[in-house]
């Protein structure tokens, strides 16, 4: 059977592009590793030893979804990645593919649009096409998330401070006369770090 399978397949490429189109969910195949010839596994050898990425079929589509310059290859695993046949361990890894054409990376990028996490391994990729573009794209969604984030934290600590001064109604400038909005303002600006942010948090943290 195997050497039959052998003979249909006279390039690698011919069989990633089988072994993806026969893809099925939870599908535990080994077919490049029973099938693929010697030389094109000695391609994912590392310091001459066997680099298991060809062992389950699932894990060399992993492998080439991040490393693969092949478009036909990179759109046959697009395609079952929006179809959900890959679990998330295995399909998130295209998005740090330097090779992804424009459309596929544009998918990649409003797919992880809330992921900071995932965002950045992006930024830090020098992808192929419009490069420069790309990265400065990601940077500036990373910034805007960044700038949300902060001012959600901003938010829930000036509501946690209003009902501290409310409750205790201990601060010199609430009792000479200023409103607690006004001394809330004043307390928590722009220029507050980080470490404050949190610290204030966690002062603040059982305040009802």
């Amino acid at each position: 059977m195997f050497k039959k399978l052998f003979t249909n397949f006279k390039t690698e490429k011919e069989l990633i592009l089988h072994i993806i189109d026969r893809y099925k969910d939870e599908s535990h195949t080994k077919e490049y590793d029973k099938v693929a010839r010697k030389e094109w596994k000695e391609k994912h050898y590392k310091n001459g030893i066997p680099h298991q990425v060809y062992r389950w079929d699932s894990w060399l589509m992993s492998h080439l979804a991040q490393t693969s310059d092949d478009e036909d290859i990179i759109r046959a695993l697009y395609t079952i990645r929006k179809s959900k046949l890959l679990s998330d361990s295995c399909y998130l890894p295209m998005s740090v593919n330097k090779n992804l054409p424009d459309d596929i990376f544009k998918y990649c990028l409003y797919s992880l649009y809330e992921d900071i996490k995932q965002l950045t391994c992006m930024s830090k990729v020098e992808y192929k096409i419009n490069g420069e573009k790309r990265n400065s794209i990601i940077n500036n969604h990373i910034n805007g998330l960044i700038a949300i984030k902060r001012k959600k934290k901003e938010d829930k600590i000036k509501n946690k401070l209003s009902a501290f001064l409310i409750t205790a109604a201990a601060t010199k400038s609430v009792l000479t006369g200023n409103s607690v909005g006004d001394v809330v303002e004043a307390t928590i600006t722009e220029d507050v770090d980080e470490q404050v942010l949190d610290c204030m948090d966690k002062l603040f943290g059982e305040v009802k």
